[in-house]
């Protein structure tokens, strides 16, 4: 089983085509029954994983997140919120250093990022007004 830290601080956002979908925060202490949830977890990948096609049978720690994080893309995008929030729990306690799950869907392929080293912000659009249209008025 993967080490699982307690309580890291910060909060893990995922987001699908740019949209935030889910956040995740370290800072509230999980359940019983969601600890519980994440062995559950931790078991089945123990039994081996279907991956790229292949059948791991001892899933190493990279191959587990890269298998949970592909779920967890897979379960937003098909609205299982109680796979979703399970398996990003999961990313979150195994992986405290990650910041952003960060999946681009197109035509039925998903590329998922994992995001370690920036905090999610509010992207901003910006409206730029030609420079013909900014003469002052006099």
């Amino acid at each position: 089983m993967p080490e699982m830290s307690d309580n890291p601080p910060g909060s893990l956002v995922v987001q699908v085509n740019g949209t935030p979908m889910l956040e995740y925060d370290r800072s509230q202490p999980l359940s019983a029954r969601q600890r519980e949830s994440l062995g559950r977890i931790d078991g089945k990948l123990d039994q081996g994983i279907l991956l790229n096609e292949q059948f791991v049978s001892r899933p190493s720690r990279e191959q587990r997140v890269e298998y949970v994080a592909a779920n967890l893309v897979a379960a937003l995008l098909e609205d299982e919120e109680g796979v979703a929030a399970a398996s990003c729990a999961y990313l979150a306690m195994v992986l405290p250093e990650l910041k952003q799950v960060r999946a681009i869907e197109r035509d039925g392929a998903v590329a998922v990022e994992l995001v370690f080293d920036r905090e999610y912000q509010k992207e901003e659009q910006m409206n730029f007004v030609p420079l013909d249209k900014l003469k002052a008025r006099h």
